[in-house]
């Protein structure tokens, strides 16, 4: 079994102090609604919010913004029903104006200090980092959470070159306070892995959006990292 104080992640030999961090998710879905196909990404959505999946990002990026809204609005309407943190990816004024949990920025995109005014105070902005300087200057800027990628070889992140591998997001997470969540490649069992080596928690996409075992998966992953105290 894994062992964390609660309210602690390792860094090294050291623990760094999580205490106050309003990241209270190991597990963090992706969606990808082509994966869901026959079904609707609102019917996955809604089976894995059964299942107890703490943590969703909406991401949809090839979708107008009006198509979008169209997609987002029922999704955002069923979370209130649920304990559970949503997230728009890029789209700022959409997330604020939908009233979700946070917003999740593409590595290069805004600036984390240009966002925060816009923001009440309890908005969440996530990133995604694929660098140890990326991450470093997204903690810089005020930045909740990122997330670190592809640790593993993937087929849902093909653009991002090689995988980063364990090694290296070990080095990440002894380098930066803020919780890191691995992505890419990241099945239940790698996730122990991940978290051994100091991630916070895990990204899921591909894994959690199959039409026939979203569900099944995202057990299997809730079970394995319900093994660290929070």
């Amino acid at each position: 079994m894994l062992k964390c104080r609660h309210g602690y992640r390792s860094k090294g030999n050291q623990l760094i102090d999580l205490t106050h961090s309003p990241i209270h998710f190991r597990l963090y879905a992706i969606t990808d609604r082509t994966l869901c196909a026959p079904r609707s990404l609102y019917d996955v959505l809604h089976a894995l919010l059964d299942a107890g999946v703490p943590a969703i990002q909406l991401r949809e990026k090839d979708l107008s913004d009006m198509e979008f809204i169209k997609l987002a609005e029922p999704i955002a309407k069923l979370c209130q029903s649920y304990p559970v943190k949503l997230f728009i990816n890029s789209r700022v004024e959409l997330a604020i104006n939908l009233g979700v949990d946070g917003v999740h920025l593409p590595a290069n995109s805004a600036s984390v200090e240009e966002i925060r005014p816009q923001t009440k105070k309890t908005f969440l902005i996530g990133c995604s980092v694929h660098t140890l300087d990326e991450a470093r200057k997204r903690e810089r800027e005020g930045a909740d959470f990122v997330t670190y990628s592809p640790i593993f070889l993937t087929a849902s992140k093909p653009g991002y070159g090689p995988a980063v591998g364990v090694d290296n997001l070990r080095k990440v997470a002894e380098a930066v306070k803020i919780p890191i969540f691995a992505l890419g490649g990241i099945t239940p069992e790698r996730a122990s892995e991940c978290i051994r080596a100091g991630a916070h928690g895990v990204a899921v996409m591909s894994g959690l959006m199959s039409p026939e075992n979203a569900v099944y998966h995202a057990k299997a992953f809730l079970r394995r990292l319900s093994r660290i105290s929070l």
